[in-house]
């Protein structure tokens, strides 16, 4: 097993610590670096045990488990390590992998993690501070160590606390895609656009700072996890953007409360290259096609194909003039809480923003036509209710005789 470290991850091989905080931009490899030195170190003493850990884990394929078997893969070490459906055992030693949710432990359940000797947060930016006095007493068997990776939000997050608390025996590495050698062309390029554009939001993303995109369409947004009991008695509204090879197929299932005006995004996908019939798999997957769907109407003979595969509750969203504005000033009225596992429906929530008047550079009233493709299905959500709001009401005829 032969391993080109980039020079910004030598400290988490050279020094030694309990808490490891990898944090930085997007494209800096950090969860490259993390599984690389998580599986290393499992080869050489193979009756370690890992947990593999983040805020909400809908279903194995929301963990890290397709990253770490991915590298196993690419680094020749498939002798040493069973990629199961659920988990990966070592087969020279009783070690094993598992992958699981923070928030379905209670006080109780999360001692069954306590003969673990590893432990890995990702997206550690969304674990909720009560999720972390759970977890750092119960990772305590002899020699643990428990590594974090996220991209920086807030300085008032829980995992800048957590990291504030415990740096006196901790190794703390920032990295951005500068310090990755194997850094994708498309990444660059992406990176360096926007550090002429919007050079505070390329601070942000890229760099891993403190921050928000400036002029954001939202601002009413959170992201947490969701509770069921929270959404149980609500009325369920679902909606579904077309994409396929530049701009992602992007479904959400939202639960709203019109009396207490919030919005709960609380499942979907968003991904490329989906046919319609895998759209509608995808659908059935998530028993979705139980409810309605309002999807974009413009694509009226994906709705037809997707009837024929089984989705017949789905209906083209009602639009009218404006309708982009319209639906913006609509969930503007919501606290929208977004959960804590739909990572690309949070990037888009944190980056969708006013377009910028290039002669004034001062924002406009329209926003960008970037980062929209889930807020696009939000909108169609509730495309019935933004015309109810927004459709004036007949009078009533009166005879007089």
């Amino acid at each position: 097993m032969q391993l080109d470290i980039p020079p910004v991850y030598k400290p988490l091989w050279k020094e030694e610590a309990r808490f490891y905080f990898l944090r930085g931009g997007r494209g800096s490899a950090k969860s490259w670096a993390m599984a690389d030195y998580l599986l290393a170190h499992l080869v050489q003493n193979p009756d370690l045990d890992l947990v593999c850990l983040r805020e909400v884990q809908k279903s194995i394929k929301h963990s890290s488990k397709k990253l770490l078997a991915d590298r196993i893969n690419t680094l020749g070490l498939n002798d040493y390590f069973d990629v199961l459906q659920s988990e990966i055992r070592m087969k020279t030693g009783s070690g094993v992998i598992i992958f699981n949710g923070l928030q379905d432990h209670t006080v109780d359940s999360i001692k069954s993690l306590e003969g673990f000797h590893y432990c890995w947060v990702e997206e550690a930016q969304t674990v909720s501070e009560y999720s972390f006095e759970l977890l750092i007493p119960t990772i305590r068997s002899q020699g643990n160590k428990l590594f974090f990776t996220y991209n920086p939000k807030n300085e008032t997050d829980a995992i800048e606390i957590l990291k504030k608390e415990h740096e006196e025996d901790a190794v703390i590495i920032h990295s951005t895609y500068l310090d990755n050698n194997f850094a994708p062309e498309s990444i660059i390029e992406d990176a360096e656009n926007m550090k002429k554009k919007r050079p505070a939001k390329y601070n942000h993303i890229y760099l891993g700072q403190f921050g928000e995109a400036e002029d954001l369409v939202f601002e009413n947004v959170t992201c947490r996890a969701i509770k069921e009991d929270e959404i149980k008695e609500l009325e369920c509204v679902q909606g579904l953007d077309f994409g396929y090879t530049n701009d992602p197929t992007t479904f959400c299932i939202n639960y709203i409360d019109t009396v207490n005006k919030k919005l709960f995004i609380y499942d979907g996908f968003y991904k490329k290259g989906l046919l319609n019939s895998q759209i509608a798999n995808e659908i059935k997957k998530l028993n979705a096609h139980k409810h309605i769907i309002f999807a974009d109407s413009a694509e009226p003979k994906s709705i037809d194909t997707l009837r024929l595969d089984g989705i017949s509750r789905i209906r083209g969203a009602i639009k009218g003039k404006d309708s982009i504005n319209a639906g913006i000033d609509f969930l503007l009225d919501y606290e929208i809480i977004i959960n804590a596992h739909l990572k690309e429906f949070m990037e888009e929530a944190h980056n969708y923003t006013w377009a910028i008047d290039r002669k004034t550079n001062k924002p406009t009233n329209k926003p960008i036509d970037d980062f929209n493709h889930f807020w696009d299905s939000c909108r169609y959500s509730v495309s019935d209710k933004i015309t109810a709001k927004y459709t004036p009401k007949t009078p009533a005829l009166r005879i007089n005789i």
